[in-house]
């Protein structure tokens, strides 16, 4: 009989040992998004008149999950199973592209892929990120090839590399996310002022 009632509580408290329910409560996930500066300053370009769509986008494999990702070396990946994004950061990538460039180029005149009629941008952006991501007590890196295609005959107009770096400004995944809407917007300016540039 005692051995009977040892097997029914170990059956009932080992559930519990796995659950967590003793020992204290499990750590809680924490989610981040990114947010678009309102200190953008605009400018006017004829790219705006007629039509701007924002993708296909592509980022690196490895950052295309729910979980932060993070550099401990040069060839070593943190992947934070309790620092998480609150959407696809290929999803909140598109929506700084799209809001910061709209800013930037003060034109509601565009879109992010895939987009529907009757929009019918005269240009296309095609981004490429090779290195989007860092340290978390250091700085984080943007590396992207980037080009813009006439939609008319799919002729490029220009290729382009850019490299930045952006300071944590802190330790924590709250500095190393806002590092990365930072950087990100500024690779925005930096499109905008190649593209006044080039596109006629």
């Amino acid at each position: 009989m005692f051995k009977k009632c040892l097997s029914v509580s170990i059956a009932i408290l080992l559930p519990c040992i796995m659950g967590g329910c003793i020992g204290g409560t499990s750590q809680k996930s924490i989610y981040y998004v990114f947010s678009t500066s309102h200190k953008l300053s605009t400018t006017q370009s004829l790219i705006a008149d007629r039509g701007l769509g924002v993708g296909p986008i592509k980022i690196p494999e490895f950052l295309n999950r729910p979980q932060i990702v993070t550099r401990q070396g040069q060839n070593v990946l943190s992947i934070n199973e309790f620092h998480r994004w609150g959407d696809s950061l290929e999803a909140q990538i598109t929506g700084v592209l799209v809001e910061s460039l709209s800013t930037l180029l003060n034109t509601s005149n565009i879109s992010a892929y895939p987009w529907e009629r009757p929009f019918l941008p005269e240009y296309q952006l095609y981004i490429d990120f090779r290195r989007f991501d860092g340290k978390t007590d250091d700085s984080v890196t943007l590396d992207a090839v980037w080009w813009i295609v006439d939609t008319n005959n799919d002729k490029r107009l220009l290729t382009r590399r850019s490299s930045l770096i952006e300071p944590t400004h802190g330790n924590g995944y709250k500095a190393y996310v806002i590092a990365l809407n930072t950087v990100l917007e500024k690779f925005c300016q930096k499109i905008t002022d190649d593209v006044i540039d080039v596109v006629p």
